[in-house]
Formats: C-alpha cells, structure tokens, sequence
C-alpha cells in the first residue's frame, strides 16, 4: 500500500505505535552555481536542487505536540510543544531547524486564520544529504518541518509565499540570512538551474550548457553550527548593510532617490554600478571601521548604532571585530558577484560554458580575498578540480569549509572523478588533514564526490488519508 516507502512505514510504526503516517515529504538540498553572499543584498543568485535529499514520514498526533527522531544516531530525538512563541534549545542543536518550520507556520496561521489549535505531529527523518556542506542541509530541514506543519492542519500555502516566509523564519535559529536556500529548495525545476530575485521573490529557470555536468566535492571541512560560526556568518551581512547606508547618505547627495534604498540593491536602481564604485573608493577604502567611526559616517549616537544595526536575530549584540568591519571589501565582491550572475545567465542562455567557467572561477577568488570566506582546503580542492578538467570550480554555500562546486565536460567525468580522489582524498588530505582523510574513508567517495543534475523542488506525497499541501509555483 505504501510503495516505495515500506521500510520507512515500517520504522516509524515501531517508532510511533498507533500513530499513522499519511505523508512523506522529500525535501532536495541545493548547490549555488553562482551568487555568494548576495541574497540578502537584493541581488540575484543562481542554485540548482540536487538529487541528494531530506526525506521525511509525518503522521498527525491528537494534540500540539512535535516528536521527532532521525534515523541517524547522531542526532538525538526531539520532542517539544507548540505555543505562539517556541523557546529554541541552545545554539547549535540540531531541533532547532524543526523549531524554526514548525514557529514559521504558527506565524503564518495566526495571521490568516487566527487560529491558535494547531495540531502537533510525530516525524522521522532520514537523509542522505551531507550537514554542513554547505549544501542547504539547515534550510531543508526548515522546510520540511514547515511542510509537516502544514500538512497536519490541513493549511495550503503557495510555494512562492512559502519560501518567502520560511527565508523569515529560520532567523529564528541565530543567522542572518536571504532567501535564496528556500526559494531553491521549493521552486526549482527538473533540468534547469533558478535565477532567483529578491524583494520580490521571483524565479525563472535557466539552461545549462549541453555535454557538462555539475559536480559537488565535499572538502570534509565542517562549518559548524557554534555560537563563533554564527558570529563569522552574521558578520557579513552586518557589514554589508552598514556599507550600504553609508553609501546611501554619499550617494543621495547625487541621486535623491537613493534616500530610499534599503540595501544594496535598492541603490543600484538609482546609481550606477561606475559611479558606486567611485563612492565605494572615496568613502570606504583605505579606513579602519569601528563602531565609533561608522556612527559617526552615518551620523546616529553609538546607542542608536547597536539598536538599528548590530542586533542580532536573537537579540544579542554583535561585537566589533578586531580587525574592524571590512566595508569596502564586501561591497566590492557583492557588486561584481551580482554584475557575475547576469553575466552567467547570458552565458549560459547562449550555451557558452567556458564563459560560465570563468565567471565562477572569478567568484571564487572574490568569495576568498574579499569576503574571506574559503579555507586552505577548500582553494586546494578548487585548484585540483580546475586542473582534472574543470572549466570552473569555486566554493558553494556559505563558505568556512563545505563544498567546491565544478563544471565538468561529461565525457571527462570518471577522469576528473579519479584524480579528485587521488589528488585531494589520498594525497593532500590524507598528508595535512589525516583526521579528515578517515572521515572520508569511512562515508566513502560515492557520498562526497557527486555527480548532479537538476532537481524540481520539495514535494508533498500523501500516503493514505493525506491531502495536497503546496498550490502553484
């Protein structure tokens, strides 16, 4: 009666005795190909969801209780009640994503039907989508803890509007991030990588180039989920909209309109990318940023400064760093990132992938000398990728370790396969990162060398007695 997903029924009946499951939810990880650190910017990105996935067995319980396991010992089971508003354990714990879903929904209800019974639901995961790859492992689990919400209480909800909406509520765990992981996950197409737009969200699938295929080589560096790791993350959104209200007040001197802006994007509506660079060198390059020398740029008392700017998602306020904020470095790699994904697109619209190959290459080198985002590992894993045949290579996700994304001639995959192995794996990590090199060993290459193609997005399957809980795109 269940198909395919006999064993995972079987599971979660031992699991959950006298609780029946009425949907299975698959929920896709993604690779960006191009568009790091924009998001939240305004400025497009260009990911694909891929074949690795989250998938999850719901079934309704009688009250507003959530349980939780995970077929992987690793993550412990979790277990939590309901309410408008969901206390999160501490950071890092991986129940948190489940939290963020499940509070998003709760959100999104209370405004549409205030209504405040919400039923609860018992679940169990399992996943053969890497954690902390930076392959959206995080914003998965989000979602799909969103979709059991849903689906439970009978609540449908527009892609589009979801993805919007779960982008707010993963704030909830700490990050300060876009919306580019939810949109992806949800709104992809089979076949196609997604030009996402922000503000409003708005998608549109793009050609990859014929006879190349994309392929993921998990560094083995893991970017954890700490309170530090928070920190590095949120930094840069922070620096990023203080260099942008700076370069507000420059600009609305030449452009009135510019008073408006709201971040990055909103500014390049009214400056010209020529003439911002020419603010960015005049205003931004060649200062030490401190607190003190940021309010005093924007004109606001360091008590206004905290309060507007360098509050956190969960309240706490973000420190100075101790080498300053970097303003002009991040507006440089923001600009031309944003300038490198239409470019992309364009190559990509005319099947040009040695020009795609090149523009990743390039963001790659602005992801590490301006945004400081990669690692040794991560720019040793790049040069070997380029070097077994890639005509691109660069670091996907949200950087300090994860993932090298390539684009690789299909013809020359089992090649580029066979020296990344030998070449990264075997030599370089089993030299310099033994530790990482027994960790590789024990997932096995098949789990961190990928071959992908372009996935659609997440899907609601009812089992019997489940109903459809996602309409259009």
């Amino acid at each position: 009666m269940y198909g395919k997903y006999n064993r995972l029924v079987s599971e979660f009946k031992k699991t959950y005795p006298g609780v029946e499951p009425t949907y299975c939810i698959r929920v896709p990880g993604r690779v960006n190909l191009i568009g790091e650190h924009v998001d939240y910017n305004g400025l497009p990105v260009l990911p694909m969801a891929m074949e690795r996935e989250i998938r999850m067995l719901v079934g309704p319980l009688s009250n507003n209780s959530i349980r939780v396991h995970n077929t992987s010992p690793q993550y412990s089971p979790r277990e939590f009640t309901i309410s408008n508003n969901i206390t999160p354990y501490s950071t890092g714990d991986w129940g948190n994503y489940i939290k963020a879903g499940v509070q998003g929904i709760v959100n999104m209800a209370r405004e549409s039907v205030k209504n405040d019974k919400f039923h609860g639901f018992a679940a169990l995961i399992e996943s053969d989508l890497p954690p902390a790859a930076g392959l959206s492992s995080s914003s998965a689990m989000v979602v799909a803890s969103a979709l059991a919400g849903l689906a439970v209480n009978n609540l449908t909800i527009s892609r589009q509007e979801l993805a919007d909406r779960l982008a707010i509520a993963e704030k909830y765990v700490g990050t300060m991030g876009g919306g580019m992981d939810h949109a992806a996950i949800l709104l992809s197409a089979v076949g196609s990588a997604l030009l996402i737009e922000f503000f409003p969200l708005r998608a549109a699938t793009v050609p990859l180039p014929r006879g190349y295929s994309i392929v993921v080589c998990n560094s083995m560096v893991i970017a954890p989920k700490t309170e530090a790791a928070r920190r590095s993350y949120n930094r840069l959104p922070i620096e990023c909209r203080l260099a942008a209200m700076i370069l507000r007040k420059e600009a609305t001197a030449l452009y009135q309109e510019a008073a408006s802006a709201r971040r990055l994007a909103d500014l390049l509506a009214f400056v010209p990318a020529g003439q911002l660079y020419n603010l960015i060198n005049q205003t931004l390059v060649g200062k030490e940023w401190s607190k003190e020398s940021v309010a005093i740029a924007l004109g606001v008392s360091l008590s206004e400064l905290e309060q507007e700017y360098l509050l956190m998602g969960d309240g706490q306020l973000f420190p100075q760093p101790a080498d300053g904020f970097l303003l002009a470095e991040r507006m440089m790699h923001v600009i031309a990132e944003g300038e490198r994904v239409r470019a992309s697109v364009q190559a990509l619209e005319k099947g040009d992938a040695s020009q795609f190959g090149q523009l990743m290459n390039a963001s790659h080198a602005s992801c590490r000398d301006l945004l400081h985002i990669s690692c040794p590992e991560l720019d040793k894993l790049v040069d070997i990728a380029r070097g077994a045949g890639a005509v691109g290579a660069r670091l996907t996700g949200a950087g300090f370790g994860g993932c090298v994304v390539a684009l690789v001639p299909s013809d020359q995959l089992s090649q580029f396969r066979t020296i990344i192995i030998e070449r990264y794996y075997n030599e370089y990590l089993k030299q310099n990162r033994p530790q990482l090199y027994q960790a590789a060993q024990a997932l096995g290459y098949d789990n961190i060398v990928l071959a992908s193609t372009p996935q659609s997005g997440a899907a609601v399957s009812p089992l019997p007695g489940g109903l459809a809980v996602l309409s259009g795109t």
